[in-house]
């Protein structure tokens, strides 16, 4: 599957809940949840666990993890496809999304394994992802 990258960043192809994913394999539904709660602290039913991306438009109305999200309505307004395109990033909005490892650790209390982050934080690392694409575009 080549990158999907969400409006905030978040690579949607890598995420255990998209529903490409669930299509493939329910359990990770389950695993999931675990992740989540093992490593962010929240908990959320199977039933809240999968997401259509925010990439799928409205009309098709989808589910989404996120529905409160302050990034999605930002980036449909600007009309750019997520924030690495925005001339204000990094912004409040998106920040609150960044997730890194380091600091992932820190609240967990030890490292994490290569699996583990595979698994539960290199989906989520925003700001990695965004960085690189306004390298690449900035070169062009």
């Amino acid at each position: 599957m080549a990158d999907v990258i969400a409006r905030c960043g978040f690579k949607c192809n890598l995420c255990l809940i998209n529903r490409e994913h669930l299509k493939k394999n329910e359990q990770n539904r389950k695993k999931f949840c675990d992740g989540l709660e093992k490593y962010y602290g929240d908990r959320l039913t199977l039933e809240e666990c999968y997401c259509d991306g925010c990439l799928t438009d409205d009309s098709e109305d989808p589910v989404r993890i996120t529905k409160d999200c302050d990034v999605r309505p930002c980036v449909i307004t600007r009309n750019i496809e997520n924030c690495a395109y925005c001339d204000q990033y990094p912004c409040k909005k998106v920040e609150k999304k960044f997730v890194e490892r380091r600091k992932i650790e820190e609240r967990y209390g030890s490292p994490i394994s290569e699996e583990a982050y595979k698994l539960f934080i290199m989906p989520y690392e925003s700001r990695r992802t965004l960085d690189k694409i306004r390298q690449r575009v900035k070169r062009k």
